[in-house]
């Protein structure tokens, strides 16, 4: 029990200080930001600079800026794959890989680039990702388990997200709905640790209170809440058409032959050509929704400002600059709302004010968030954090739940899982059914099954069959067929089977495709009588790849749904500079986990022999202190402090060793 208590304050301890990291990240962005604005176009505030700035520059400076973000996000790419928000989905969900601070530091620098230039990007991913890496970094220095570090991955998120907004609740929101999917105390408790902590520092460095100011709306009349409702469905419809337009524009960019520099620069170059008669369209778009907010620009103009804003994000996110969409989307969504909410008193003579437009740009902001992130309480939540004002709460709730039920309706991805179905990974459902779905028939895949060609006598598959373990002997062939335990009765006591071959006496089976998951497969599975299902290629060769059985699925499950690796282990294999993934079976009661070397062993040859008889520890693979990938085990390999053993053994063997680990 004292050792619970113990595990529970330090994990506590852990998440106060990912917060604390995380605000301080936040809070250095956002004042490099103040500072770079001022810099660059004279202004803290976007819209003043660029009003101010003579027309030439207009077009000069976010081209420039476009073309230098690009490149410096260039260097992130080469050195991690992504470190976007779909990363640390894939991180806190799926449990694969880490959020590495150096990538994204170089995305920060990137996106602080393009932002101080004009930029319409928001500034929430690059705070958001600092946020995670935090966590990440944090679960390391401290040998944490993957889960326990992929959970402060999930606190530094939200930590990010709150020090970006400064609405705590939305970011815990933001946590459950999109990162997690899952609400549970173990997820909640270190995510609300982290954001209180986070959100505090924030407001005392850089000032408290509602990101827009507090303001006041409400219901003018009960009619009303039908107006907000329409204003759900437009939002869902307009950020349907918004993310549509982000994935084509996405599409068409990576097929120019163009070096990623210039892409930037022809980015950056729209916006200042929507910037030389507009220019509320630079930056993020923080004063014009100010402005929206307190009804001060014309409805006429709000129509303008939607389109130009769309096509202004589309080109910067689409040419190269690393940002989020985040903001960008409040603004689409606000001007939508303010074009409403100027009709409302003419539709339904309502008291015409800035109560009535302002509550309904700001209702606009929710929904679109929830139309591009489906996420409609974590929505609802942000409208009032950034309001203050609790009368409006109804409207919010009605507006963005109709937006995401449309938005989805329409089968469109949100902004932060379009990247992940581009890269083979479902996000649908439950979280049980997106990790079943992240894994497919060729990652568990058994090699090498009996297989004969058609011409081959039958007595060769009897022999075969007559072996233990052998259920099915496959026939190649176009379809796929088989003789299995069935077939072998059926024939052992037939005369005609002399001069027979395979080919006359096998039978079509059901064959699955090698990127068919684990929901697939178990359907697959169901209905065989053998425990098993062949693999074949789906090109026109139809090759046989392999089998998966009952035992492999079995084994799977419990490693990604329960998490557990008893029953098979995930090894991540690399081959010509791509990943892969394996599953393999362990002996009984044994595990594989990577754990720090203590620090009495540091400093003189491991003995790994000695290792293996006293401790009963097999020392498997080594990552170095100063490298990111694993090695061979040396023969003669002298630890240094923060090197890493891949190591296998009995689960009491692991937790002696880690325990030895952390008591140095």
């Amino acid at each position: 029990m004292l050792f619970r208590w113990q595990r529970e304050v330090s994990y506590a301890s852990a998440a106060v200080a990912v917060g604390a990291l995380a605000a301080a990240f936040a809070i250095a962005f956002r004042l490099a930001l103040h500072h770079g604005l001022r810099l660059v176009v004279g202004n803290a505030d976007v819209l003043q600079g660029f009003t101010a700035m003579a027309l030439p520059m207009r077009l000069v400076v976010p081209a420039l800026g476009g073309a230098t973000a690009a490149a410096v996000g260039l260097l992130a790419a080469r050195s991690a794959r992504g470190q976007g928000v779909a990363e640390i989905l894939e991180s806190v969900a799926l449990g694969r890989g880490k959020i590495r601070l150096p990538p994204v530091l170089l995305k920060s620098a990137a996106s602080l680039i393009a932002l101080s230039t004009g930029g319409s990007i928001g500034r929430e991913g690059s705070i958001i990702q600092l946020g995670a890496g935090s966590g990440s970094m944090i679960g390391r220095f401290l040998r944490l388990s993957g889960k326990d570090t992929r959970l402060l991955v999930a606190a530094g998120t939200g930590a990010g997200f709150a020090a970006a907004y400064n609405t705590p609740i939305a970011a815990v929101l933001f946590v459950v709905e999109i990162v997690t999917g899952v609400l549970g105390l173990e997820v909640v408790v270190p995510v609300v640790i982290a954001t209180a902590v986070s959100t505090t520092l924030t407001r005392l460095a850089l000032g408290g209170g509602p990101l827009y100011g507090q303001r006041t709306f409400a219901l003018v009349t009960q009619e009303e809440l039908a107006s907000y409702c329409a204003l759900g469905l437009l939002a869902g419809a307009v950020g349907a058409l918004f993310l549509s337009g982000l994935s084509r524009a996405e599409r068409a960019v990576r097929a120019w032959p163009l070096p990623r520099p210039v892409r930037g620069a022809l980015g950056g170059l729209v916006v200042g050509v929507l910037a030389l008669r507009l220019p509320q369209i630079p930056g993020n778009g923080y004063e014009a929704i100010q402005l929206v907010l307190d009804a001060k620009i014309a409805g006429s103009i709000l129509a303008v400002l939607l389109v130009a804003k769309a096509v202004a994000t589309i080109a910067s996110v689409s040419s190269g600059s690393p940002g989020g969409v985040f903001t960008p989307s409040m603004f689409l969504g606000a001007m939508l709302g303010g074009l409403i909410g100027s009709a409302v008193p003419h539709v339904l003579a309502a008291r015409a004010s800035t109560a009535v437009a302002g509550g309904y740009a700001l209702a606009g902001m929710a929904a679109m968030i929830a139309a591009t992130t489906h996420a409609p309480l974590m929505a609802a939540a942000l409208g009032f954090e950034l309001s203050g004002d609790y009368s409006i709460v109804i409207p919010l709730l009605a507006a963005t739940s109709l937006a995401a039920l449309l938005s989805r309706q329409l089968r469109i991805d949100s902004v932060y899982t379009e990247e992940l179905r581009l890269r083979g990974i479902p996000w649908r459902g439950s979280l049980t059914e997106r990790l079943a779905l992240a894994v497919s028939a060729r990652d568990i895949l058994t090699m090498d099954p009996p297989c004969l060609e058609p011409d081959t006598p039958i007595s060769e598959a009897l022999a075969l069959l007559a072996e233990p373990n052998t259920r099915v002997v496959y026939v190649r062939g176009d379809p796929l067929r088989a003789l299995d335990l069935h077939d072998a009765k059926r024939l052992w006591g037939m005369e005609r089977i002399v001069g027979a071959t395979c080919g006359e006496a096998a039978h079509e089976v059901t064959v699955v495709r090698p990127n068919d998951t684990l929901l697939d497969l178990s359907e697959k599975l169901w209905s065989t009588d053998w425990g098993e299902v062949p693999v074949v290629d789906p090109g026109p060769s139809r090759r046989l790849l392999g089998i998966v059985t009952r035992r492999t699925l079995l084994g799977a499950l419990d490693r990604e749904i329960l998490q557990r690796d008893v029953l098979l282990t995930r090894v991540v294999r690399f081959e010509g500079g791509a990943a892969g993934e394996d599953f393999f079976e362990l002996p009984p009661d044994r595990r594989i986990e990577e754990i720090a070397v203590p620090k009495a062993l540091r400093g003189t040859r491991l003995d790994l022999t000695l290792l293996r008889t006293r401790l009963g520890i097999i020392a498997v693979a080594l990552r170095r202190a100063d490298a990111a990938s694993v090695e061979d085990m040396p023969v003669d390999y002298v630890p240094k402090r923060g090197d890493r053993l891949i190591v296998l053994g009995a689960p009491e063997a692991i937790e002696r060793f880690r325990h030895a680990a952390r008591a140095h």
